[in-house]
């Protein structure tokens, strides 16, 4: 049952078995906002995962780079990339890289997650973050 006072929030998760999955599908869900001009917060567990996704973003596509920023302070980039679970860029939609649930303050339209079937602990991790964003009252759905 959905808390009537709760933003009308998506939780879309892509089932993925392989970590080529997930790369390509970050590239595509950053590009997408980033060509259409919204703003796109991508959070990450620690510091090692902020540089892997940078330097993702800055070598795609191969003949060009979707400008972004890495930082853990306030920006108005269009795509950045964090640490902080603070919506630093005023993002309307984020991509959750992190092991627990995203459920800061947004205001957040859509949350993109990952159901990580690449192994046991990841896929439990998964059901985790399916139950704390079905319990928060988000719409879910699976691609």
């Amino acid at each position: 049952m959905r808390n009537s006072d709760a933003p009308s929030t998506r939780a879309v998760f892509f089932q993925t078995r392989e970590a080529k999955t997930k790369t390509l599908r970050l590239l595509e869900i950053a590009a997408t906002h980033f060509e259409r001009k919204e703003h796109l917060l991508i959070l990450v567990e620690d510091e090692k995962a902020m540089d892997y996704v940078d330097e993702l973003l800055w070598k795609s596509p191969p003949t060009s780079f979707l400008p972004h920023i890495a930082t853990n302070g306030p920006t108005t980039e269009l795509i950045a990339i964090t640490r902080t679970k603070q919506n630093i860029n005023q993002a309307r939609s984020a991509f959750n890289l992190c092991s627990t649930p995203l459920l800061i303050e947004g205001p957040f339209r859509l949350i993109y997650d990952f159901e990580d079937l690449t192994s046991p602990g990841k896929q439990q991790l998964s059901a985790l973050r399916f139950d704390a964003y079905k319990k928060a009252g988000f719409l879910i759905e699976a691609r």
